[in-house]
């Protein structure tokens, strides 16, 4: 077979238009992925915030029952004579926390909060009202100022063990 005698025209492809932007199947369909993306992020931002703010607040509190047992058994009797448990002011006057921090987040435009977010209440845990002051359990609760996360209320006792509201039985203002 001779090659001068074959007849080969090239393959001619359509002419393009003279098309400029999107159509609007291909505008709805990226927006439709990129709104399923975000959604999808933020449910997973605010989670992960929630767990930190949490997290923040139980390691905060155990320091706090830290600092309780060290201001109650303190061998210095000017700094608590009476043996007793303090109050956050009292561990702040004591020179246990510095005084930078706010008891709770309420003054947070003018002071840093030790545990954002959360407001604190120092009280006694006890089965029986009429018990003696020694067979009191100390115990400091964490209540959620703006529940917007879902945050947790936490009691923490003095020996540093986090608990949740369905587990006390009894609580006492100081």
């Amino acid at each position: 077979m001779k090659f001068e005698s074959l007849n080969i025209e090239p393959i001619k492809l359509p002419e393009p238009r003279n098309q400029t932007g999107y159509t609007l199947l291909e505008i709805l369909g990226v927006t439709v992925l990129a709104v399923i993306v975000i959604m999808m992020a933020q449910g997973m931002i605010s989670n992960y915030r929630r767990y930190t703010v949490e997290e923040i607040a139980v390691q905060r509190l155990k320091e706090i029952a830290r600092l309780e047992h060290a201001f109650r058994y303190s061998n210095d009797p000017t700094v608590n004579p009476e043996r007793t448990y303090g109050t956050y002011f009292d561990l702040q006057n004591a020179g246990y926390i510095p005084e930078i921090y706010a008891q709770s987040d309420e003054r947070r435009h003018t002071i840093d909060a030790y545990i954002p977010n959360y407001r604190l209440e120092f009280m006694l845990n006890s089965e029986e009202p009429d018990a003696e002051p020694d067979e009191y359990q100390f115990l400091v609760v964490a209540i959620p100022l703006y529940n917007t996360l879902g945050l947790k209320t936490f009691y923490v006792q003095e020996d540093g063990e986090v608990y949740f509201p369905d587990r006390l039985i009894f609580l006492q203002p100081r």
